[in-house]
């Protein structure tokens, strides 16, 4: 076992569960699930939803986890382990690093949302969008992202902070994350929750998100499932390689990652909820995208009683599962760069974030074609290639008595569930949403 170079693990379940769900909820789905849901059908979207999660991200991030548990090194040297194991090539390594290089792209998106998002709860707590019009939130926001400089000082400062907690540590930083940060952030949105059922109307909320016809069950919005799917567990970024190889041996891998999809999609509902039902109380329609959670909520929040703080706090959670996300994303290039270049876990998170500023820097600097190119290149081509090839890799490949070996806490009805979904549904599905993209 590759585990002489990891740090000592944490010795909970939960510290996985609550860290691998930190950044499923902090991935962006809540830019685009509540729009999604209602235009596509409410329950019978929600249900498509839960069919792919469970065809797609679920069983490839419990293969990922099973991965870095079985090689016990960064994402590189678990995959070079668990191809020895299986007799294969040992340039399967370089699926890791990619892994690793993509988790940064994302890292960026994450920080970029993290700092749009404080923008956020500075101009409600401030009361600048005082009974403002939906054109006069446009504006402000449209000078704030035209502002460059500014974002890209902020992203500094959140980068610094995401770096130090990476550098702490897994029982440490990490900890701080899955222990402080998530649960800060749910008792926050139940608030708000609370908020949102005092002053707006939820009939149009319940009509909206959960009506239930048989003639939404269309394509179009198995597509869009699909994608919302592969996207929000946060599998294909080598995250449950590094954080299963600093879990503690043995661990139940299916039914932590299940716990995971179901936090996330907790969040994703209650999310939903406050969203939707803040819109149609401002007589605003949902949108998909920056302009639905970045101008049509603000607006939302800054004509209701009481909306400033609640806003400013809906905001402020939303900032935290963004930078959250973010410096767990670092995770696999710190382990990268600590296990296989030697560089010691502060240096390597040193390096992390800066390759992350980078990042930030083109996609701020280069122009707005830049920062919609690489948005459309990571989700809808780079990641579903990369689960496609860790679904192929670990289903087909891989020998299943190894992998048996690490799941031996799962029933084996479980397992034998898991590795015909593993490899006959999920590179399928994979391939569908890569050519959805094209198509």
């Amino acid at each position: 076992m590759l585990d002489d170079n990891i740090p000592q693990p944490w010795r909970a379940r939960s510290t996985l569960v609550l860290t691998l769900s930190m950044v499923a909820a902090g991935l962006g789905n809540l830019q685009r699930f509540p729009y999604l849901m209602g235009e596509h059908g409410g329950g019978a979207f929600f249900v498509m939803y839960l069919v792919a999660l469970c065809v797609l991200s679920v069983p490839v991030l419990i293969a990922e986890v099973a991965i870095g548990s079985l090689g016990r090194g960064s994402p590189g040297l678990a995959l070079h382990w668990a191809a020895s194991v299986g007799n294969l090539d040992s340039r399967w390594r370089f699926l890791g690093v990619a892994q690793a290089l993509l988790g940064l792209v994302f890292a960026a998106v994450a920080i970029l949302t993290a700092v749009w998002c404080l923008h956020c709860v500075s101009v409600l707590y401030s009361g600048q969008l005082a009974s403002a019009s939906a054109i006069d939130v446009a504006t402000d926001f449209l000078a704030f992202v035209d502002d460059r400089p500014a974002q890209f000082t902020r992203t500094l400062l959140l980068l610094v902070a995401a770096g130090s907690v990476s550098a702490l540590g897994i029982r440490f930083g990490m900890g701080f994350l899955a222990w402080a940060c998530l649960p800060a952030v749910a008792i926050t949105l139940l608030g708000v929750l609370d908020f949102t059922f005092v002053y707006t109307d939820m009939r149009p909320v319940q009509d909206f998100l959960f009506s239930y016809r048989t003639e939404d069950w269309q394509m179009s919005a198995f597509w869009q499932a699909l994608g919302a799917a592969g996207v929000t567990l946060g599998a294909g970024l080598g995250i449950g390689m590094a954080l299963g190889a600093q879990s503690p041996i043995g661990l139940p891998w299916g039914r932590s990652v299940l716990a995971v999809a179901v936090i996330d999609t907790s969040f994703l509902v209650v999310s939903a909820v406050i969203v939707s039902a803040l819109l149609f109380e401002s007589n605003v329609s949902p949108v998909e995208g920056l302009a639905g959670l970045f101008v049509g909520l603000p607006y939302a929040f800054a004509n209701l009683p009481l909306g400033e703080i609640y806003g400013a706090l809906f905001f402020a959670a939303t900032a935290l599962l963004a930078w959250g996300a973010a410096a767990v994303l670092l995770e696999p290039t710190v382990l990268l760069l600590a296990n296989e270049w030697q560089l010691g876990r502060v240096s390597g998170a040193v390096l992390g974030a800066t390759l992350v500023v980078l990042i930030v820097a083109v996609l701020l600097f280069g122009g707005t074609l830049p920062l919609l190119r690489v948005g459309t290149w990571s989700m809808q081509w780079l990641l579903p290639c990369s689960v496609f090839v860790t679904a192929w890799f670990v289903g087909w490949l891989m020998p299943r008595p190894v992998l048996r070996g690490e799941l031996y806490r799962e029933p084996t009805w479980f397992f034998r569930l898991w590795c015909f979904v593993l490899r006959w549904l999920a590179p399928p599905a994979s391939l569908f949403w890569l050519l959805r993209a094209v198509f």
